[in-house]
């Protein structure tokens, strides 16, 4: 069959099928179409990973992949209706419809019409005798929806890929008290919502945006012999919206606690007999960014009020809050919420520390501060089962600093209509914002960016004026847009289009050396002699590209890590690249890592991290072909932690694999390796 890949929809469910016993011949059965019997291919479906049973098989006929209509409507919830006079078959799901007619060549697909080459025209089927079945061509049925379809080569066989999460396995297991827990696994990140109804014991479980498959149903029951549950039940509750419903009977009431796990993909429900109450989590939801009573706040949403403990972390500076006695419905989360002082939010079910008991449940929401922000205080309200975060103000209350690619904003909000002026020192990198103090209202005070573009900003008042002054790293080209009179200052920020990257300074760390000699390869080589032979090629094309460079070594020799971190910092080096050789004890793996220390990490670091280390991973991969092994975050590496700028370590490739040992310490093969490094490095520059 032919490799084809296109995004189509939900007619795509179609075409599920696995191989059953039906009489072959090799790898193919014989089918009776319109009473002709001809030998096809038939062919199990992919469903987000998953092959499903249908009692009749889809097969490909003259490189065309006919499904069998009727599994639609039974394992997915979409109508199929059937018009004896015109044999014509409906399929509808919502508002989406498919009309198909036996023998015909024209389908009408949402209301238009498609011509249907002649391999691919509905029949009615029969295999070993039993019923005929509709068969209609796959292609056109999921043109209907939107799902990801292809030919998944290893298995020979098509695949879906939804939009939804496919519940795929429920069962009982032995927790670590030797009780049962119930598990429910997906193949994604899934959310719920449970209601305990006391009056018959059941705890309910509804998994929105999913849809449900185990053992080739749609529905079924697990009765226990269990002093706890009574019997379990699941089914497709509902398909538009998709809902799976897992409901458990248990024999009384007991303490029992739900969990996600897996990065969100599967629920786990676990029991405490030691009480006799049913003590039911709390939820928490989700987080979002809302107005509320005029004023924009950071908002929790729970299935209760919750008890919440405060606390502030240092390097970097963060605000803690700890949602006492609750469940993180789904995976964790992150948000680019940008309010007052708060630059972001991070959310996480957590593992209790010192301050907690092993058993208490606890779900983690961190406000990351802005840098230099030292008086971050917030205020806690509740609105029913909604908990208010508001940020108490700060010199950022009504400065807003966006960054978007090379790209930067700063806006000075809630002005009254008004004059200023902005003027910029280029020798000291300088913008100074002049505005009458009776037209704006900023907290004084000074605060630390250091992002690698503004270094710090500091707000002063005098008895006419208020005065916002920013200090950049580099030299700076403005653009102002707003009026000269308005009730908010905007200015447009980039990099000044003079700045000349090859005048930057580069750090080269060749790692190891002396008598360290680091891994042996295969061959029993060194990792020190490839270490420095790598590094050695990287000076000298960053030297002719134009490049200041420094190298930690240059020749054979030990040299400790942090004087190697100690040689960046009192160059004020721009970047740092410590080239090492990887192994490990499977010698089947192979490929290249990048590690790094991320800024919240280091005590030192002044900007993000990943950027370089993703621009470095990306280019190498390019210019060598080799695995991709991940980019990772390694903050006990001296050599990343202790250097103050952006820095990475590359695993060029894995010596304890035969292959790639041999292109480690193939000249050519070094220079594509060099090569990448020195695009990562282009790309970073042009892009920071």
């Amino acid at each position: 069959m032919k490799k084809w890949k296109v995004i189509l929809p939900l007619f795509v469910l179609l075409f599920i099928f696995s191989q059953i016993g039906h009489a072959a011949t090799g790898n193919k059965i014989q089918v009776s179409i319109n009473g002709t019997k001809v030998s096809v291919k038939p062919v199990p479906i992919i469903m987000d990973g998953q092959a499903i049973n249908t009692e009749f098989p889809s097969f490909v006929y003259s490189d065309r992949t006919l499904v069998p209509i009727r599994f639609v409507s039974e394992s997915y919830g979409a109508e199929v209706g059937w018009d004896q006079k015109t044999k014509t078959a409906t399929v509808t799901h919502g508002d989406k419809e498919g009309k198909f007619t036996i023998d015909s060549n024209v389908a009408i697909i949402n209301g238009k019409k498609v011509n249907l080459d002649k391999f691919a025209i509905p029949r009615l089927a029969k295999v070993d005798g039993k019923d005929s079945r509709t068969m209609i061509p796959l292609k056109f049925v999921t043109d209907v929806f939107g799902y990801e379809v292809g030919w998944d080569s290893a298995k020979d066989a098509p695949y879906i890929n939804t939009n939804e999460a496919l519940v795929n396995s429920i069962s009982l297991e032995k927790g670590s008290t030797n009780k049962n827990k119930l598990v429910i696994k997906s193949n994604k990140s899934i959310k719920y919502e449970t209601v305990f109804i006391e009056d018959s014991n059941k705890l309910v479980i509804d998994i929105n945006d999913s849809k449900i498959l185990v053992n080739n149903t749609a529905s079924g029951m697990i009765n226990t012999n269990d002093s706890i549950i009574d019997k379990v039940e699941y089914s497709q509750f509902s398909t538009d919206p998709s809902i799976t419903r897992v409901i458990l009977t248990l024999k009384d009431k007991i303490k029992y606690n739900i969990a996600s796990e897996d990065n969100g993909k599967n629920i786990t429900v676990s029991f405490d007999n030691k009480s006799d109450v049913v003590v039911s989590y709390n939820e928490v939801k989700s987080i979002a960014k809302e107005f509320v009573n005029g004023k924009e706040a950071i908002v929790i949403n729970s299935i209760s009020q919750p008890k919440i403990n405060t606390m502030k972390l240092q390097n970097p500076e963060r605000l803690v809050l700890d949602i006492m006695d609750s469940n993180l419905v789904g995976t964790t989360y992150s948000y680019d919420y940008e309010l007052g002082f708060i630059k972001g939010v991070r959310v996480s079910q957590f593992n209790g520390d010192n301050n907690y008991s092993a058993d208490d449940r606890i779900v983690r929401v961190v406000l990351d501060i802005k840098e230099g922000v030292a008086d971050s205080n917030i205020k806690i309200d509740y609105d029913g089962n909604k908990t208010i975060v508001y940020p108490e103000k700060s010199l950022w209350e009504n400065i807003s600093y966006t960054s978007s690619g090379q790209e930067k904003m700063f806006t000075i909000l809630d002005l009254e209509e008004t004059y200023y002026a902005v003027n910029y020192n280029s020798d000291k990198r300088l913008i100074q914002i002049d505005i009458p103090s009776n037209k704006v209202e900023l907290a004084e005070g000074k605060a630390s960016v250091k992002d690698g573009f503004v270094d710090e900003l500091e707000v002063v008042k005098d008895e006419h004026y208020t005065r916002l002054l920013i200090k950049f790293t580099k030299s700076i080209e403005y653009t102002l847009l707003s009026s000269d009179v308005d009730n908010k200052i905007s200015l447009l920020l980039k990099r000044d289009s003079n700045y000349n990257p090859l005048g930057n300074l580069i750090v080269i760390d060749a790692g190891h050396g002396g008598k360290d000699p680091g891994a042996l390869s295969v061959a029993s080589r060194r990792e020190k002699d490839l270490n420095l032979s790598v590094s050695l090629k990287l000076n000298e094309k960053l030297q002719e590209l134009g490049y200041n460079t420094v190298m930690t070594r240059d020749t054979d020799e030990f040299i400790d890590l942090y004087e190697r971190a100690r040689i960046a910092n009192d160059n004020n080096a721009d970047l740092f690249v410590s080239i090492h050789g990887n192994a490990h004890d499977n010698r089947s793996i192979a490929g290249v890592q990048i590690l790094y220390c991320p800024a919240t990490k280091s005590s030192i670091k002044e900007v993000d991290q990943h950027p370089f280390a993703k621009a470095i991973m990306e280019e190498i991969l390019k210019e060598t072909g080799a695995v991709d092994k991940g980019i990772i975050q390694r903050p006990n590496l001296v050599v990343l932690r202790e250097t103050k700028m952006p820095a990475v370590l590359v695993e060029t490739g894995f010596l304890s694999n035969a292959q790639e040992e041999q292109l480690l310490f193939n000249e050519e093969y070094q220079y594509k390796i060099v090569s990448g490094i020195i695009k990562g490095i282009q790309k970073y520059f042009e892009e920071h």
